[in-house]
């Protein structure tokens, strides 16, 4: 026995050190996952390996079990026909850049290192990268993995993260090698928690899954190879047998693909009517100012929605508002930025927008329609160091009609 833990990978390892603990319970309230279950799984795998579409979908499809795959273009064209039988089949293709870049620390990516790229060279790759699954196989994804589950580009002083560009491109990123389950009300859907579930048995990962189970987790596991021979990077057949066995034989288990959990994660979290947990503090960038992002807010009233689609707050009433958290670090003067939409024949209506206690109330005229989206400065607030609430509803608590939809409030740092 002692022998078979210390062949644990180092993540199980780790898991099995750090939270089998007593832990003080901070009173949180269950996540609501859907039709009452306890618990999420995702299964995902990496690379775009032949291997996946010889075995490894074979066994899920055998018990109607779902997985997310992250592709790279110029390997998918290779197995054209057989991945978009994947897709017909309900499982998921993620984007995983086009050449896998990693740190140069690795013989083989350093002539496409990490530490070589810009944001801007990355937000290009991972746009060239969607586009070209797009015209393959006809869908537009919505996941990402990191590569290596490395975060960053550049080095030194230069290096970055590039979780900002995953955010603004995907509903979620996905790492690698991380130590525990995901928190569906603290986690950053730009960087969710991956553990590994290459060489191991289903036993192995029994603890973190009861664990997952016990606090209302999402447990995303990431595998590369599907196939007969073990390896580092293979997820065994049996373990894929044993665990869709396991998720067929456990209806607390919600099973879905790592798209379709984020996606709910983001509307709930959002949803004001679903949970009473306050939105997480949104802290400012290196510049000072705070982009208000909607899916970082949460919508309270009757009607209100957060539209994945649009990325944007709609459906608003006249006792709809949605709500930010800010943590100020320095005490100055904001200008206040408003993204939205709304169409000519609903605009018009005057809308509060508050900062603790101060705020500016603004006529909301016409962008053109509801599907563009257009940018307005609504004023400058004097804002002190601290934590506050920003607030963004109706002045006119018994206006008819529609009101505009929300995307993004900036606050600009002057």
């Amino acid at each position: 026995m002692k022998n078979k833990i210390m062949n644990l990978p180092i993540n199980i390892l780790l898991f099995l050190f750090l939270f089998q603990v007593p832990e003080i319970s901070l009173g949180q309230e269950n996540f609501p996952w859907p039709e009452g279950k306890k618990f999420a799984i995702s299964l995902s795998f990496d690379d775009s390996r032949k291997s996946n579409l010889d075995y490894g979908i074979p066994i899920l499809n055998q018990y109607g079990v779902k997985g997310t795959f992250y592709v790279h273009p110029q390997v998918v064209k290779e197995n054209l026909k057989e991945w978009k039988d994947a897709i017909l089949k309900g499982h998921e293709i993620g984007n995983h850049t086009l050449v896998h870049p990693c740190s140069e620390n690795f013989i083989w990516s350093r002539n496409k290192s990490l530490e070589e790229y810009s944001l801007e060279s990355m937000r290009e790759e991972l746009e060239q990268a969607s586009q070209q699954i797009y015209e393959l196989l006809g869908v537009k994804p919505i996941s990402f993995a990191f590569t290596c589950g490395q975060t960053y580009v550049g080095r030194g002083a230069g290096k970055r993260s590039y979780a900002p560009l995953i955010a603004d491109l995907f509903v979620s990123g996905r790492g690698w090698l991380n130590e525990a389950p995901a928190d569906p009300y603290y986690l950053d859907l730009a960087e969710v928690n991956g553990m590994k579930m290459d060489d191991i048995d289903f036993e192995d990962i029994l603890p973190v899954i009861n664990y997952a189970r016990e606090k209302n987790l999402w447990l995303v596991l990431v595998g590369h190879d599907t196939k007969p021979d073990n390896s580092e990077q293979t997820t065994r057949l049996k373990f894929l047998e044993d665990m869709g066995k396991y998720i067929n034989e456990h209806s607390d288990i919600w099973s879905a693909t790592v798209g379709e959990i984020a996606r709910y994660v983001q509307t709930t979290r959002t949803n004001g009517r679903k949970i009473n947990h306050e939105p997480l503090p949104i802290q400012s960038d290196a510049d000072g100012n705070f982009v208000l992002k909607a899916s970082l807010g949460k919508g309270d009233g009757p009607k209100i929605e957060y539209m994945p689609e649009w990325k944007a707050y709609g459906w608003w009433t006249s006792r709809d508002s949605v709500v930010w958290n800010i943590d100020v670090r320095k005490s100055g003067k904001y200008l206040i930025e408003l993204e939205w939409s709304i169409s000519d024949e609903e605009a018009g209506k005057p809308m509060v927008f508050q900062i603790g206690e101060k705020q500016i109330i603004k006529t909301i005229h016409s962008s053109g329609s509801w599907e563009t989206f257009k940018k307005i400065q609504l004023g400058i607030l004097d804002i002190t160091k601290g934590k506050h609430k920003v607030i963004v509803k109706p002045k006119d608590q018994n206006a008819k009609g529609h009101f505009m939809d929300l995307k993004t409030l900036n606050l600009i740092r002057q």
